[in-house]
């Protein structure tokens, strides 16, 4: 692929009109050739990003611009050997302060095996049927991610994040919203400062914490530490967990449910009380406290919390 860039300036397409008497401008569409396995890039002062994997060998971009300020925002196609950037930015310096008001939709659709880089600085993110590695940032706006075979990994200071399936990692970050993810083949590190955490059929190991509300775990295959001051903790150990796990909060009940069989060292502290559905070889319980070996011992499961904690058999969630 030839290195050409291509630059243009969104115009309104009326005689020289600017603000509310405009024409809203036509949509941006461009389309370039893309071989699978490449890499596309998308930077962007304002707007939505959505991109989907598609079956044909090229990337075809439709970007809406929107407000009195649409006439200062830059669009930049630079192709790559790889693949291709797309940048977005707002030139401020053309337009009156009090008419600078713009907003962008890029509607892009990828071969299905491509790599993605997704930032935008005033909009929501969404990915679908993407084979390959998925990074997206936002500061404004959601993130979701439908399915993906690779690695995730999102971050945003203004909304939630969603992820469908991953056929990799998780790596979810937000400052304001809840995290949900429903499938992950790899780990999950899940951190949030202002809303829940949940999580469904999970493979590897599994870090999830927030200040500000509830962790659930539906079926972890691993270990998991999970940490709240602001909630209640439940997690479902379908298998074997290869290592200790900790479940730990200051504001909630602690609820463990444990497939047959597995084998654990179990440790747990309760501001309410202890109980446990199971019996435990060589049960040591005092008030507000049970230690005991669960088919043998094996790693430590240390449950902690303020209110009640609960052991129960996993056939008996509801």
């Amino acid at each position: 692929m030839s290195a050409t860039k291509h630059t243009l300036m969104v115009a309104l397409l009326t005689a020289g009109l600017l603000g509310s008497a405009a024409a809203p401008a036509e949509p941006i569409v461009r389309s370039f050739g893309a071989q699978p396995g490449g890499e596309l890039e998308v930077n962007t002062d304002v707007g939505r990003i959505e991109v989907t994997g598609h079956d044909a060998d090229e990337i075809t971009v439709e970007v809406d611009v929107r407000g009195p300020g649409a006439a200062g925002f830059e669009l930049d196609f630079r192709e790559r050997s790889n693949g291709l950037e797309v940048v977005g930015k707002t030139s401020r310096g053309l337009i009156n302060r009090r008419n600078s008001y713009v907003d962008a939709d890029f509607l892009i659709r990828v071969p299905r095996r491509y790599d993605l880089l997704l930032d935008t600085s005033g909009g929501s993110i969404t990915v679908d049927e993407i084979e390959g590695d998925v990074r997206a940032d936002t500061s404004g706006g959601n993130i979701e991610i439908g399915r993906v075979t690779g690695d995730v990994k999102a971050g945003t200071s203004g909304g939630g994040i969603s992820v469908a399936y991953a056929g990799g990692d998780v790596s979810a970050d937000t400052s304001g919203g809840s995290i949900r993810v429903e499938e992950a083949a790899g780990e999950v590190n899940a951190d949030t400062s202002g809303g829940s955490i949940r999580l469904g059929r999970i493979a590897g190991p599994v870090d999830a914490d927030t200040s500000g509300g509830s962790i659930s775990v539906r079926a972890a295959r691993s270990r998991v530490s999970a940490s709240t001051s602001g909630g209640s903790i439940k997690v479902g150990f379908a298998a074997q967990p290869d290592g200790r796990s900790r479940l730990d909060t200051s504001g909630g009940m602690v609820t463990v449910y444990l497939a047959e069989g597995l084998a654990l060292d179990v440790k747990a502290r309760s501001g309410v009380g202890v109980t446990s559905a199971l019996v435990l070889d060589d049960a040591r319980m005092e008030p507000g406290r049970l230690e005991g070996r669960l088919n043998g011992g094996g790693p430590l499961l240390d449950l902690r919390s303020s209110g009640r904690v609960r052991i129960e058999r996993i056939e008996d969630r509801t």
